[in-house]
């Protein structure tokens, strides 16, 4: 029978104390990782109430992860008054804004009333104008960050509902990305917001929509109260929302872990960016399918506007790394529609950084550029002497 070598004999135990070994250090290591999760949460606890609005900076970081359901069930209160303010901004409900008291006509000192349909942008240059030029008086209807489809949506929804002498259409150019969407949730990852908006798409020529099952928030809160409610919304979601993601989306008992909040971040930042990508270049927006939506946008936009007497202007805003792009792919269906415009790209460039704020909105000073342009445009079509 063969003799085994010293080092034969030793072989077993070597392997058997470096497995122990391993594992024991993996068991520490899973061990400060749960410490350092469970601390985290202890030190900087993200407050549940929905009107906390200054909850403290490493609080919101560690928040930032979290799911978007996780992140709504926090948002939206029993009634609107315990809903955060977010959850309350931008729905497509001509009942919230009767609440928000938005004119509807204007009053004997003014001699004209301009509604406007975008987000803060927009909102912001007409806030100017108004301060530029005292008998206007200014109808907004925004949404946060909203796209052009909402754009489009609210001023369809608003038609026949006021006596404005002119519409506008805010188009953002960082928020384009958003006719791929049916809500301000899903490509807006970190800072979501609820309010939802038709999505369209073209069919024969013409502009068709798919409209959300959510289009209020008492909508909302009703469905968060019934399952099989919100997963048809969902569902919804995943067939025509191209940026849901339902790791990043749907909410699960992982969210109660720091790690896994910030794992989900990054592969939300990672998925959006990629997403965005494939609308937009450092060159131009380059998805012609989106881009002639937007076409079509522009052209009903403009023609109901004059089949109704009033004075159509599309307001392009470029924003911060987008240059003249949005003006450039709207500058064809302009001209040949002889759509009045403003684009702030040749007014307050957007690769020239002191036009913004910290936010990535325009300066005061910027604004005031903008709204001079845009009274300059109506003016001369109604005929008006500009104020100093």
């Amino acid at each position: 029978m063969p003799l085994h070598s010293s080092s034969i004999l030793n072989f077993k135990p070597a392997i058997s104390n470096a497995m122990r070994k391993k594992f024991v250090t993996g068991l520490w290591i899973i061990f400060f990782l749960l410490m350092f999760d469970f601390s985290i949460n202890f030190m900087f606890p993200y407050p549940s109430d929905p009107l906390a609005t200054s909850p403290g900076q490493l609080n919101t970081y560690f928040e930032y992860g979290r799911s978007i359901e996780g992140k709504l069930s926090r948002m939206v209160g029993s009634t609107d008054e315990l809903s955060s303010p977010i959850a309350i901004a931008g729905w497509l409900d001509p009942e919230l804004w009767k609440k928000l008291n938005i004119p509807v006509s204007r009053t004997s000192d003014k001699d004209l009333l301009i509604a406007i349909y975008g987000m803060s942008f927009s909102n912001q240059v007409g806030t100017a104008m108004e301060e530029m030029d005292s008998r206007l008086m200014i109808r907004a209807i925004a949404g946060p960050a909203a796209p052009p489809n909402y754009s489009f949506a609210a001023y369809n929804l608003d038609r026949g509902k006021h006596q404005a002498d002119i519409v506008i259409l805010g188009l953002l150019a960082s928020s384009v990305k958003g006719l791929r969407t049916l809500n301000g949730m899903t490509w807006q990852f970190e800072g979501p917001a609820p309010y939802t908006y038709p999505r369209y798409f073209l069919e024969d020529g013409k502009l068709k929509a798919i409209s959300p099952n959510v289009m209020s928030l008492a909508q909302l809160r009703a469905t968060l109260q019934n399952k099989p409610q919100w997963n048809a919304f969902v569902n919804q979601l995943k067939e025509h929302d191209q940026f849901f993601n339902g790791f990043i989306f749907q909410k699960k008992w992982l969210d109660n872990s720091v790690i896994i909040r910030l794992i989900r971040r990054a592969l939300a930042q990672r998925h959006q960016l990629t997403l965005t990508n494939q609308i937009h270049s450092p060159t131009g927006f380059k998805a012609e399918s989106e881009i002639s939506v937007l076409r079509a946008i522009v052209n009903d936009f403009a023609a109901t506007a004059k089949a109704d007497g009033k004075m159509p202007i599309v307001l392009i805003l470029n924003d911060r790394g987008y240059e003249d792009h949005l003006f450039q792919a709207l500058k064809p269906t302009l001209e040949k529609g002889s759509i009045p415009y403003v684009s702030n790209h040749n007014i307050v460039p957007a690769n020239d950084l002191s036009n913004f704020i910290g936010d990535g909105h325009f300066t005061p000073k910027a604004n005031k550029l903008i709204a001079q342009e845009v009274l300059k445009l109506l003016n001369e079509h109604f005929n008006r002497v500009q104020l100093n």
